[in-house]
């Protein structure tokens, strides 16, 4: 039976995943040699023909399933993208924002007709969850995506295929639903703000973190110093939360001799309880159904482990929600499971530990295997990764879990058990090794290389035959050098190969533009529009690149709030100067050298960068390209033009060199030297 589920959930989500991503012929190809592994591994561990047949039947029925899923939900909601119409749908989820503006899920028909389930960004209309909106007129769109972030695929994981625009007669009805709901959505809140107070912003948001999974209010560089120290899935309620809770509780229950059945209803409230207070996270959900396979097991004596509990977990979630396979946080917590409780048991078993020093060895190893299995699933979700997490998941995650727990008791009581102290002090700790370790080099590790994560899942796929041929852990061992030693070592190559050429990163929101100018191991930063948001894509863009140094930083417009802007988000990188346009930053309060109408000149040896009047020339080896302003900038005839900002109506858009940021910005302009260019969407 344990074999047949196994093998049932690996099928179905092998199925799943062939469903969804079966356009692209390399993943294609990697989850044929997946489902190829799965049969070798079958009959290695001696699945008989009809096991073999069952694997077969959910594989199909899983395609079909998402198919059919696709057909009846998606493509009707989807086909209305561009299009204009009407809405109707009771208020799901409610997030509020600063401006009294305030995101709303609704769920509903369109037209009175097609069910869907849609977002809606507005000014606040003071509807909570259960009300209805009633929108008379309204645009429909697929939730956009950019370089920043990939909205569709975002919103696709939990069902949302539009959002709506530019909505018309608006009428609230509100009804006293969902009490239960808004009862702990304002519980939930008012413990935010309780942890906040006690323990101050950044202190408070790591609790809320590590408690509800609440990330939004949470700065920026407090959240990539938790990440990049390798503690960054405490944010996240998954199955080390539900774990050390439900620890807790059935420990107590233990020692005050509390019937089994009592023990057993007492922990599925508190499984309800968490999962509800985190706004349900299928992460969160997954570890629940685990905890109830492993405890119903020791109630009804049967065997139970957690590959099969996993397996069984990951296959109710997909029935139910066939997009699953789209959310990032669901794959990262399979991954993360599988690695703690399948990979790492397997791996160390035969480690002694009978000594402190063998039993520190061992846990280290134990959180390696467990990295090993997330690390390709977080370079390819994530802009980079830790690579000191088996470490500080030995030393500050245990310490991270006794903060959790004290604010976890403080929700459960209502704060009447209130040691958020102890949290106070762990979370300073916390905050201050995650921000030193954060400005240290070798820490984390980012590469913007497709091919190259494609390598590390092909590299999954030969481990996953090695262990099924051959059922040696050396030989594992060796294929996971040799795929580290592949990614090391590829991620030079890519470097280096990219410094042999001047790349002009541009980008930002609409027709707002930064540019980022890199080549021989130099990088300058020119921002153009000043926008508030630029910057984050500047950021974005450098830590993908693995750059944590530029030379120069050139600020041309509205420069007191850029240049704040840009010292918040590039705080962990190494800004060297700054120029800007004029002599309104010409302050003590800003390290800012200021230019005039000349412009200026920047000479990095492998390329030049020159502004003047609103236009930046780039040239490397002979080559050159051009940025301009749309209203005055002039076309160059001998390299590619991009034109930034509001473009004029009669302005010819038939020249194949010139590219208008209205048209898409987020792109690269690679000069190699060979006389001609190529453009890279980013």
């Amino acid at each position: 039976m344990k074999r047949k589920m196994i093998g049932a959930a690996a099928a179905y989500m092998a199925g799943l995943f062939f469903a969804s991503f079966f356009t692209d012929p390399a993943i294609l190809i990697i989850f044929s040699m997946v489902i190829a592994a799965a049969c070798i591994v079958g009959i290695r561990f001696g699945f008989k023909l009809k096991d073999i047949a069952l694997m077969a039947v959910f594989f199909a029925a899983s395609a079909g399933v998402f198919c059919t899923y696709t057909a009846v939900r998606y493509r009707p909601a989807v086909a209305f993208n561009g299009s204009e119409g009407s809405f109707r749908g009771e208020v799901t989820d409610v997030q509020y924002y600063s401006g009294e503006n305030a995101s709303y899920t609704l769920s509903g028909r369109i037209n009175g007709s097609i069910k869907a389930k849609v977002t809606y960004y507005s000014a606040s209309f003071g509807a909570e969850k259960g009300d209805i909106l009633d929108i008379g007129s309204c645009g429909f769109q697929i939730p956009k995506s950019d370089y920043l972030f990939d909205g569709e695929k975002y919103y696709k994981s939990d069902g949302i295929f539009l959002t709506l625009k530019n909505a018309k007669d608006i009428s609230v009805e509100h009804r006293n639903a969902r009490k239960l709901g808004k009862a702990i959505e304002r519980y939930r809140e008012d413990m935010i703000s309780a942890f906040r107070l006690n323990l101050g912003k950044d202190s408070g948001d790591l609790l809320a973190g590590m408690v509800f999974g609440e990330k939004r209010g949470m700065d920026d560089n407090v959240k990539t110093a938790v990440y990049r120290c390798g503690v960054g899935h405490m944010l996240a309620v998954s199955g080390l939360h539900v774990s050390v809770a439900i620890f807790v509780l059935m420990w107590l229950l233990k020692k005050l001799r509390i019937n089994k059945y009592v023990s057993f209803a007492l922990m599925e409230c508190l499984l309800l309880f968490i999962i509800a207070i985190a706004n349900y996270p299928i992460s969160a959900i997954r570890a629940a159904i685990m905890m109830n396979f492993f405890y119903a097991a020791r109630l009804f004596r049967r065997q139970n482990d957690t590959f099969n509990s996993l397996s069984a977990a990951v296959l109710l979630i997909c029935l139910f929600q066939p997009y699953a396979v789209y959310d990032e946080g669901f794959i990262l917590s399979v991954a993360g499971t599988f690695g703690i409780g399948v990979f790492a048991p397997y791996m160390t078993k035969d480690m002694p530990d009978e000594q402190l020093y063998q039993r520190f060895i061992k846990n280290c190893a134990v959180m390696l295997c467990t990295t090993l299995c997330v690390f390709p699933f977080s370079l390819l979700f994530f802009d980079e990764t830790s690579l000191i997490s088996p470490i500080s998941n030995i030393f500050i995650v245990p310490l991270c879990s006794i903060s959790m727990m004290t604010g976890l008791i403080y929700a459960l009581t209502g704060g009447l058990v209130d040691f958020l102290f102890i949290s106070k002090y762990i979370n300073e700790f916390v905050l201050r090794i995650s921000d030193s370790a954060a400005r240290i080099r070798f820490t984390h590790f980012s590469c913007d290389s497709k091919e190259l994560v494609l390598g590390l899942l092909l590299c999954m796929a030969a481990t996953a035959f090695t262990a099924a041929l051959f059922r040696n852990r050396k030989y594992i061992c060796g294929v996971i050098a040799a795929a580290m030693v592949f990614m090391f070592v590829g991620a030079g190559v890519v470097r280096m190969q990219k410094d042999k050429h001047t790349t002009i990163a541009v980008l930002g929101n609409g027709s707002n533009a930064a540019i980022v100018v890199c080549g021989g191991g130099s990088t300058d930063i020119i921002d153009l529009s000043g926008h508030y948001k630029s910057a984050r894509y500047v950021r974005k863009y450098l830590t993908r690149n693995c750059i944590d140094s530029v030379n120069t930083t050139v600020l041309t417009n509205k420069v007191q709030s850029s240049y704040a802007s840009y010292l918040k988000e590039l705080e962990f990188v190494d800004t060297g100067k700054w120029l800007a346009s004029g002599d309104d930053a010409s302050s003590d309060d800003f390290d800012i050298t200021c230019f005039g109408d000349n412009g200026f000149v920047i000479d990095e040896g492998s390329f030049s960068v020159e502004y003047s009047g609103g236009t930046v020339t780039v040239r490397s080896n002979g080559e050159k390209a051009v940025i301009a302003p749309a209203k005055s900038g002039e076309i160059s005839p001998d390299s590619v033009t991009v034109m930034y900002g509001n473009v004029p109506k009669s302005a010819e858009r038939s020249n194949d060199s010139v590219i208008y940021l209205d048209n898409g910005n987020n792109f690269e302009i690679v000069l190699s030297g060979s006389g001609s260019c190529n453009i890279r969407r980013l």
